[in-house]
């Protein structure tokens, strides 16, 4: 067996603990509503809306690079990744798994749920250290969820785990580094005027 199909084993091994063992109905529909956009993306929205236009240079900047993190994330995992490696999901290809939403499309490999949350954490977490630990929580939560509710394997989460902070760190990166380059330019300025 080769180190692929090892993983894959594991994985599904790990996949049919959780959705079958670990799971339990009375946690259903908490699963179901941490997993579904419509439930959270209002309430998502009206944050980001006021940090746009409420608040200060660092909240505005905060909601554009979180914006930028959660689509760079969705769009490699969605266009790119989930194609090119074409994992089918559990709900496709396991028999008896406990489904709990629609199963979606046919490729699960990363999480693009897992993906955009944890861009949206280490994004935050940039920002707002003190409230980081909720960012994650509630990043692991809705990565957990997919497993729960049966449409991806521990490993698709993982591997949008380390997609959507590999996102957001690149992007908060490059943002120090703009933000360097212009102090180093102002202080150009000011010392050429001063000759």
């Amino acid at each position: 067996m080769n180190l692929i199909a090892l993983l894959q084993h594991y994985d599904t091994i790990l996949f049919q603990f959780l959705n079958h063992l670990v799971a339990h109905p009375l946690w259903d529909g908490f699963w179901v509503i941490i997993t579904t956009q419509k439930y959270w993306m209002a309430p998502l929205l009206v944050v980001w809306l006021v940090l746009l236009w409420r608040g200060g240079r660092r909240d505005r900047l905060a909601a554009l690079l979180v914006l930028l993190a959660i689509g760079a994330s969705d769009m490699i995992g969605a266009r790119l990744l989930k194609p090119g490696i074409g994992r089918v999901r559990p709900c496709y290809e396991l028999q008896n798994v406990r489904l709990l939403v629609s199963c979606g499309g046919k490729h699960s490999f990363p999480s693009n749920h897992a993906a955009n949350a944890f861009a949206a954490a280490v994004t935050l977490s940039f920002f707002y250290r003190r409230y980081s630990r909720y960012f994650f929580s509630t990043a692991l939560l809705v990565g957990l969820s997919r497993i729960f509710v049966g449409v991806h394997y521990p490993g698709d989460v993982l591997g949008g785990f380390i997609l959507g902070s590999l996102c957001a760190l690149l992007l908060l990166w490059l943002h120090q580094k703009l933000i360097h380059k212009r102090i180093h330019l102002q202080q150009a300025v000011i010392n050429h005027k001063s000759i």
